[in-house]
Formats: structure tokens, sequence, C-alpha cells
């Protein structure tokens, strides 16, 4: 007989200015050159899933221009450095070099030009490290909104689960 495989999501995280799991200043990240990278998360020792789903929700301060685009990447660590030097904490990346070493996982294109529109855009990425933090590129022409909490990114865990 057939064994189904399904899909167990796991743990949610959230990065957002005061409310998420982890800290990411996302207000007002400035346009065409602001670049943050959020707090690190700790996955733990020992077996973890490696498969992860990622959303981005966020407004703009201004009206965006459709195909705009912000850029998601992911800081993997051993615990002490990071992909891109990045650092571990929600901070400024300072240089658009840094991002080279980091893994791109995606990007959202604007498609609504109302600045206090959310728009959404997700999907999967895989990574077999114990630490790890989302970074955004904001390489459109305007700030993202002035507003805590307006802005977030998560990722959920998902574990394949045989029945």
């Amino acid at each position: 007989m057939a064994t189904k495989v399904y899909i167990a999501r796991g743990t949610v995280t959230t990065w957002q200015d005061t409310a998420g799991t982890l800290v990411m200043t996302l207000k007002n990240l400035a346009a065409s050159t602001g670049m943050r990278v959020g707090a690190v998360l700790d996955l733990g020792a020992g077996s973890t899933p490696f498969k992860f789903e990622w959303r981005f929700t966020g407004q703009w301060e201004t009206t965006p221009e459709f195909g705009e685009v912000l850029d998601f990447y992911i800081a993997t660590s051993d615990g002490t450095r990071s992909d891109g030097e990045v650092g571990a904490a929600d901070a400024a990346v300072t240089s658009a070099n840094q991002l080279t070493n980091l893994l791109h996982i995606g990007n959202l294109k604007v498609d609504n030009q109302t600045a206090s529109a959310n728009m959404t855009a997700s999907g999967v990425f895989t990574v077999e490290t114990r630490y790890l933090s989302p970074v955004v590129a904001n390489l459109t022409v305007d700030n993202l909104k002035n507003t805590d909490d307006t802005c977030k990114f998560t990722i959920t865990q998902i574990a394949y689960e045989s029945q």
C-alpha cells in the first residue's frame, strides 16, 4: 500500500518593529538603498525542519509605482559569523555588496498604486543551518510606511509527515 506524505506546518516566527516574535525595524525603510537585517532566529540544537515558507506584508509611505521591487534574502550563520557579515541583531545593512553572499528567496513586486494598501508576497526556501535572519532590501523609490508594525516578515517551519 502506498504511503501518503503530508506537509506538517510548525512554528511561525514573525519579524516586526515592536509586535513580532523577533525584531526587524521595517518602519520607514528608506527608498532605493534601504536594507535591513532582522534579529537572528536560533532553530535549536538537534533535529529541525529545513524547509520554510516565507511571507511579507507591507505598505508604502507614498504612492509606489507598478513593478517596483522589494528583495528578500536569508542570512545564515554558525552562531558567530553571518553570511555577508550582516550581524545577528536588528540593524541596517550598510552595503549592497553584503547581499552577494546571502540566499535570495524572492521578491515583492508592487501591484497596487495606493500608499496605504497592503501588498503581500510569499515563497518557500530551504536552509540546513541552525541560525538564520531575514534581510529586506527596498529597491523602490518610496519609503516603507512610517508606522510601527505595518510591515512584517514571517517564516513558517515545514516538515514532511508520512502516514
